[in-house]
């Protein structure tokens, strides 16, 4: 599935580079096509007007990089955006101490059409595929006696996709802040391992497996913004 993620960016940058070529044969005539990368601002916006309050509501939209690439004359073109959570973190309360590794990763690309409102407000909607992937890790060690050890390990994978629609404010010509909603419906399984085992004179040693099939529709209200430059 990682190969599939990282065929994906690659696909989105070759037909980028191929447009911006055939601008360049074109001659220094007015650019034909807008690039626009943006990063989510939600997290910082959270610790500076929460104080670190760890109680401020989660961000639900998971994709912090986004790109889009836009006819200036028909206002069609293509979108992409990645989002990431890899995590490590331990903690020790003297009887168990747990590890976890967190590796999620979400991916969408798709296609738009955008709108010119006015010479500050643009707006644009469009269809995207969504991949989800989760590569979770905890293992908890027990002393009580005897140390009994405790690895999970879950893997997931989701697919699907839907639609979105966004609405940016143009801080200057090249600068933008705007939000979005979407609706993803989302379907793929999830496998997790649990795995005991102790060091007491019997060794015990147990493993359990399970394969459950996700379903998963979500609408991201538009609650996170993002800073754009455009090119």
């Amino acid at each position: 599935m990682r190969k599939i993620l990282l065929a994906a960016i690659l696909s989105t940058g070759c037909i980028s580079s191929a447009f911006a070529q055939t601008d360049n044969l074109s001659g220094p005539k007015e650019k034909k096509f807008d690039h626009v990368f943006g990063v989510q601002l939600n997290d910082l916006m959270r610790q500076i007007f929460t104080f670190n309050n760890s109680t401020a509501a989660a961000n639900t939209n998971p994709f912090l990089f986004t790109y889009n690439f836009n006819s200036r004359k028909s206002g069609w073109g293509l979108r992409a955006g990645v989002g990431m959570t890899i995590n490590s973190s331990t903690t020790n309360d003297n009887v168990t101490k747990r590890t976890s590794d967190i590796n999620d990763i979400q991916f969408r690309i798709g296609g738009e059409k955008a709108f010119h409102l006015s010479n500050k407000w643009s707006a644009g909607a469009g269809i995207d595929a969504v991949i989800k992937t989760n590569d979770d890790k905890t293992t908890a060690v027990t002393n009580s006696g005897y140390t009994y050890t405790t690895n999970t390990t879950s893997k997931a994978t989701t697919l699907g996709g839907g639609g979105m629609a966004w609405l940016r404010y143009h801080l200057t010509d090249k600068i933008l802040l705007g939000t979005e909603t979407s609706f993803y419906y989302l379907r793929g399984t999830n496998k997790q391992t649990i795995v005991t085992t102790d060091d007491g004179p019997y060794h015990n040693y147990s493993e359990t497996k399970t394969d459950d099939d996700l379903t998963e529709g979500k609408i991201s209200v538009p609650v996170v913004f993002y800073i754009s430059v455009k090119f």
